[in-house]
Order: C-alpha cells, then sequence, then structure tokens
C-alpha cells in the first residue's frame, strides 16, 4: 500500500497541532497530500500560498459588492429605489391615470407623448406587457386600425 507507512504515521503525528491550526480545510488537506506524496515539509510551507481561496469565501466577497448598504441619494436602499416609481410602467400608469387614452392611440403615440411631454424615453418593449395586461383587465380596450397596428382606448 504506503512505502514508509510508520514514517508518514509519525511524520503526520508531529504535524497534526500545526495541520490543525489553518482554519481552512483545503490548506490541511494540501499538507497531508503534500506530506503523503513524501515531499518535504519545507516545499509544503512555500506551496501554501499557491493553494486557490475556497469558492465559499469568494461568493461572500461576491455578495457583498452587490449587496451596497447605502446608496448615494439620501441614503435610501436600492430596492427602495428601484420601486419609486420612475420606470416604464409607472410611466405608462400615469400617462393612463391622466386620461390619454380617451382617444384611440398606438404604442408609437404612447412613446412620442412619454418622450415629449415627461421627457421619458422609454421603449417598446418596456410597456407592451403592460398594455396585454390592462386589456386584459378590462382597462384599457385595443382595435387595429387601418395600418394594421393595435390602437389602445378607454373601455
Amino acid at each position: 500500500m504506503l512505502k514508509d507507512f510508520e514514517a508518514i504515521k509519525s511524520q503526520l503525528a508531529e504535524l497534526a497541532d500545526i495541520i490543525n491550526k489553518f482554519k481552512s480545510e483545503a490548506v490541511q488537506l494540501r499538507i497531508v497530500e503534500l506530506v503523503l506524496r513524501g515531499q518535504s515539509s519545507s516545499s509544503a510551507t512555500e506551496s501554501e500560498d499557491t493553494i486557490p481561496p475556497q469558492r465559499a469565501s469568494r461568493r461572500k466577497e461576491r455578495g457583498a459588492k452587490k449587496k451596497p448598504d447605502q446608496v448615494a441619494d439620501g441614503g435610501r436602499s436600492a430596492k427602495k429605489k428601484a420601486s419609486s416609481g420612475d420606470g416604464a410602467i409607472a410611466t405608462l400608469t400615469k400617462v393612463y391615470q391622466e386620461g390619454f387614452f380617451k382617444s384611440p392611440r398606438t404604442i408609437k403615440d404612447i412613446l412620442a407623448h412619454c418622450e415629449t411631454n415627461l421627457a421619458r424615453r422609454i421603449k417598446a418593449n418596456e410597456i407592451s406587457g403592460k398594455l396585454a395586461r390592462m386589456v386584459r383587465s378590462g382597462e384599457l380596450k385595443r382595435a387595429k386600425n387601418a395600418d394594421g397596428q393595435y390602437e389602445y382606448t378607454n373601455p
């Protein structure tokens, strides 16, 4: 099985206190592997610097970078800022509440109104889902015009 098993066993017994002082199990295992391969203890200490960090520690670092404690604008958290109502759906809801859909409007009309009157440049794909939900819920009605484009209006 192993050559000089008793010699390796005595080496590990001598190193047990030192090995157990390392918090990282990866470092501990690396040292034991080096001893079992027959390498000297001096090369084991040199190779400790080349051991890659554990994945768990990298995950913690990544998570810390993604979760800022404070945002520069008044100390609000990032989640509160995202729900502040400045997005495309909030803009569409505001336009709806102001009575913009009293006459039939295409998506192009909605985008132009938001850009011109509200200074909000939004894309059609950002509001198309919300428009479809509003049609299904009965808030809006839609019909195709002569050009084949959907026009949205109040029911």
